[in-house]
């Protein structure tokens, strides 16, 4: 996989943009040649302004370019996104131009950005217009205007805010696949636990329309305030993006930006926490190829061994022991006092050569986010006479999460969920977890409200269906807690539900399942189900 980072040259970033990216060996550049920068007068193509001679000094350095190509231009189609098949032809011949000037420099051009979101970017035509057949008949005209000539620039379709699945499957139905060679996404999200599941939706939903191409992940990136917390969970989604066989992946964005203020991997010229961990992918990770997942025994320990040389392991905490390895690492590209003996947690931490040799055990038996969508957890719909539907995983227009065939109001995701209804007829969102023998153990869930308004929601732990404890959360941050004596295939659960009204019930969660005696404060996940 291929991992860069996003520029803005035109909108008025300066030649030194190119040495962060050198300082994070970065090769990758997402960048914009916009048509109407170099299309000013209609018919008359020129690439002399200040945007192009950046681009081209970018070239200069040995960096290659992912184009966002937005296809409008004042000159074409009232400035709407084109649709007259004049002005399409128009824009493919755009296209070709820059193809033609900037050659091999240019390694994709991605048509649209966000085409499924809002704020002027979501792709809209004129009513006679059908949605997916005139995106895709631009398509068709920028694969003849390219011809053979340009076989090695990638053209990108389908550009979605998050990834977008429930979007692009309307788009993968009326043949795009067949004139694109891959599809770009853009999986912004707290956690990366949710990738490989989003992920494998996505390539699911290619193959049952016909094929599969590639997947670029042309923007992403993780919206902490805790520089660390971004950085670690950057890590794992470069790794979980990889080993599911994404093509390309390109942080947003180079630098901070006031707009989005915790995104950049340098705030000026200063690197942040989220520059150390790309540096230490593109220089410590990449370079020995995709990871594969090994199998440590162990579900809650997680471990990618990037071909023969690198080692990137997560979990529940533990000590593991290791042997050979010559070099090891935390997720900011810090050295570890130790190759031998390392501390795993929610934070990654490398290892160069070697193997686990003892992967150690954790007080911590479940943790519903480090394990989402792993079968560890099962997650439900409870009803109030106690009747359970099982969640399906489904495509969504953004980010594809659980739903209930019962009501599809209610959504879970990796970190948090929304309930149905109300308390005359509730419906909880539920996570379950078995016992595979007999144990004491004491349960302890985070719950957040991260909407503002409606009464409250109605928490609860359970073992087997008999409630013991409750709580009503209305407002901010709470945990609930619970020591349970379980016999083997006893179920705990961990769910909630509206108090009285209907409305505002999103809410963050987490929760830990501690063998007796070692319970600790679990923190709520800092992001939530929107």
């Amino acid at each position: 996989m291929e991992l860069g980072a996003a520029t803005h040259f035109s909108q008025g970033w300066q030649l030194d943009t190119i040495d962060r990216a050198d300082e994070i060996s970065v090769t990758l550049l997402r960048d914009e040649m916009e048509w109407d920068q170099a299309e000013i007068t209609k018919g008359k193509i020129d690439f002399t302004g200040a945007t192009a001679q950046k681009l081209e000094a970018a070239c200069a350095r040995g960096k290659k370019l992912l184009l966002v190509q937005i296809p409008t231009n004042p000159n074409y189609d009232g400035g709407k996104f084109v649709y007259s098949p004049a002005s399409r032809a128009a824009f493919a011949k755009f296209l070709r131009a820059v193809a033609d000037h900037f050659g091999s420099c240019i390694a994709a051009f991605e048509i649209g950005n966000e085409i499924n979101g809002g704020g002027g970017l979501g792709l809209s035509y004129p009513d006679g217009y059908d949605l997916e057949d005139t995106y895709i008949a631009l398509l068709k005209d920028i694969e003849a205007a390219m011809g053979s000539s340009h076989d090695d620039i990638r053209i990108l379709g389908g550009s979605t805010n998050l990834i977008g699945t429930g979007y692009l499957e309307k788009f993968f139905a009326a043949g795009i696949l067949n004139h694109i060679d891959g599809v770009a996404v853009h999986p912004y999200s707290g956690y990366a636990y949710g990738l490989p599941m989003e992920i494998a939706l996505l390539k699911k939903a290619m193959r049952d329309n016909g094929k599969e191409v590639e997947i670029w992940a042309s923007e992403f990136a993780h919206d902490h305030t805790d520089q660390k917390l971004a950085a670690s969970e950057g890590i794992k989604s470069i790794t979980l993006m990889a080993a599911a066989g994404v093509d390309a992946a390109i942080w947003y964005a180079l630098f901070e930006e006031r707009w989005f203020p915790n995104l950049g991997l340098f705030d000026g010229s200063t690197i942040k926490q989220q520059g150390r961990a790309v540096r230490l992918a593109t220089t410590k990770l990449l370079p020995h190829g995709n990871p594969v997942k090994l199998n440590t025994g162990d579900s809650g320990l997680f471990a990618y061994r990037y071909g023969k040389g690198a080692t990137v392991v997560w979990g529940t905490p533990r000590t593991i022991q290791v042997e050979g390895a010559t070099e090891a690492y935390d997720a900011y590209g810090n050295r570890l006092p130790s190759n031998s003996q390392m501390q795993v947690s929610d934070v990654p931490v490398i290892f160069i050569g070697g193997n686990i040799s003892d992967p150690g055990t954790s007080n911590v038996l479940a943790d519903t986010l480090l394990q989402f969508g792993t079968g560890d957890w099962t997650y439900f719909a409870r009803s109030r006479d106690g009747g359970m539907n099982p969640l399906t995983y489904t495509a969504q227009w953004y980010t594809s999460d659980m739903r209930s065939a019962w009501d599809a109001v209610l959504a879970l995701g990796p970190d948090g969920a929304v309930p149905a209804r109300d308390a005359s007829d509730p419906l909880r969102a539920l996570w379950q977890w078995q016992a595979d023998k007999a144990m004491s153990v004491t349960v302890t869930a985070c719950f957040h409200k991260r909407q503002e308004g409606g009464d409250g929601i109605d928490l609860s732990i359970d073992r087997n269906g008999n409630t013991l404890t409750t709580k009503i959360l209305s407002n901010g941050r709470t945990q609930i807690s619970a020591d349970i004596d379980l016999a083997a295939g006893d179920k705990v659960m961990v769910s909630a539900g509206p108090n009285q009204t209907w409305g505002n019930d999103a809410f963050g969660m987490r929760a830990k399942v501690f063998k007796r005696g070692t319970a600790s404060a679990v923190e709520c996940p800092s992001w939530h189900l929107n």
